[in-house]
């Protein structure tokens, strides 16, 4: 039995505005999104069945959602991490400018950015990650039920980025 298109999207759509608009308020949710989103890609690229996709999403995000109530400051740090890991390869994918690079050379990058820009901006580093993961979960879900343009795509995706910054940093904490 596979996972209906239909279900799929509205998974995937529901879990991207979740992260778009409450990704700093709400950080335990992020994180869990963050991890689901690490286990729906990682599962993604081993097997394509939906369901063990959506299972090991889920099993990821809560684990990670979880651990964020004992990682103290150091919290925002991996999930900015572990974020920047799912997200650049995932994002640059999508754009079609991974340059022949391996995903996992720029997995490690996004790491490392994430990281690192946390350090110094923490507010401001999950703003953009969470806006910038929402709106490819987003777009993901949109791809599964219609096919888009890569132009549309490349702007919906801005705009919906755009949005999430703009709404999330008028948000009082």
């Amino acid at each position: 039995m596979t996972l209906t298109p239909l279900l799929e999207a509205v998974i995937l759509i529901a879990l991207g505005l979740l992260a778009l608009l409450l990704g700093r308020r709400l950080f335990w949710l992020f994180a869990a999104i963050v991890g689901f989103a690490l286990g729906w890609w990682l599962t993604g690229l081993l097997l394509p069945d939906g369901w063990v996709r959506l299972l090991v999403g889920v099993a990821v995000g809560v684990i990670l959602g979880v651990l964020t109530r004992f990682l103290g400051k150091w919290a925002i740090r991996i999930v900015a991490a572990i974020a920047g890991f799912a997200i650049l390869p995932m994002l640059l994918g999508s754009l079609g400018m991974l340059g022949g690079i391996p995903e996992f050379f720029w997995a490690v990058t996004g790491a490392i950015l994430g990281f690192v820009s946390a350090v110094f901006l923490a507010d401001w580093t999950l703003i953009f990650l969470s806006s910038i993961l929402g709106a490819g979960l987003i777009l993901a879900g949109a791809e599964v039920v219609a096919p888009l343009s890569e132009a549309i795509s490349l702007i919906a995706g801005f705009i919906l980025i755009a949005l999430g910054v703009v709404f999330q940093s008028r948000q009082e904490q």
